[in-house]
């Protein structure tokens, strides 16, 4: 049990890293403006349609 309970702490450091790295570099901002602006494009599609 506790080799489990090591490798889900180090699994869970790495994605901390990982995520971290990736708001740095604001690859995480791009992506999050990229889905506003799809989810504002399919509902400007639905209102369209209507």
């Amino acid at each position: 049990m506790k080799v489990k309970n090591s490798l889900y702490m180090i699994g869970l450091g790495v994605g901390g890293v990982l995520l971290y790295q990736q708001i740095k570099n604001g690859n995480f901002r791009k992506m999050i403006r990229n889905m506003n602006s799809a989810k504002t494009k399919m509902i400007e599609d639905l209102e369209n349609m209507m």
